[in-house]
């Protein structure tokens, strides 16, 4: 069965020709949908170019949450995939995402770009570990990574139009619901680069505040 692969991009041009070059590898078989989140720079040129995009246009930036539950409620096939597209993580990771099989039991797959998230390492490492340990006491699982977009799982499994989720909390949520509705997590390592602001790191610390209220709204 094939997948439908959403990617929520926000003026991503720099990134762009690496992002579709390696995304056309999967169009073949599978449904490439690219969300553009009210881009003002040269995005949407670029992806016009590709003919085995299809293209989602916000005409405004309303924020990552928005785009991908758009991506969402316009997917065409039952599997899903979701990949932020700024390159931090490798799109030919996909392929290690594209093992769902729910006679076997593997309903959703969460990629985690640790293996163990080392507190010390950076704020951003630090906020991470708080939200992912918070998470894992009141919701349950045993979680690595969170805050990581990369995931894939059945749309089936979600009720869309009860996503709530404007911004990066997004990625919470939909961890939440899943872990949920799912005793069993799959979770595979991915390789990561991060980005910092310079080379257009969109992630602030404010979006931390959003991200712990959302974790709060499944906790009670």
């Amino acid at each position: 069965m094939p997948y439908s692969i959403i990617v929520p991009i926000h003026n991503e041009e720099r990134h762009l020709h690496s992002l579709l070059n390696s995304l056309k590898a999967y169009s073949p078989n599978n449904e490439i949908l690219i969300v553009d989140d009210g881009s003002t720079d040269n995005s949407l040129k670029i992806i016009g170019n590709h003919s085995f995009i299809k293209l989602i246009k916000l005409n405004q930036n309303s924020g990552k949450g928005i785009a991908v539950r758009e991506g969402l409620e316009q997917a065409f096939n039952d599997k899903v995939i979701i990949l932020d597209g700024d390159m931090e993580i490798n799109p030919n990771e996909i392929k290690s995402l594209m093992k769902l099989d729910k006679k076997k039991g593997m309903n959703c797959i969460f990629g985690s770009r640790f293996e163990k998230i080392n507190p010390f390492s950076s704020l951003w490492d630090f906020g991470n570990f708080i939200f992912t340990l918070i998470f894992n006491i009141f919701i349950g699982g045993k979680n690595k990574d969170v805050l990581c977009c990369f995931k894939s799982f059945f749309r089936s499994d979600l009720n869309i139009e009860q996503l709530r989720s404007q911004k990066f909390d997004i990625d919470v949520e939909l961890t939440a619901k899943l872990v949920k509705k799912h005793a069993n997590i799959s979770t595979v390592k991915v390789s990561y680069k991060r980005r910092n602001k310079k080379q257009g790191k969109k992630l602030k610390f404010i979006d931390g505040w959003y991200i712990l209220k959302r974790i709060l709204v499944h906790i009670v």
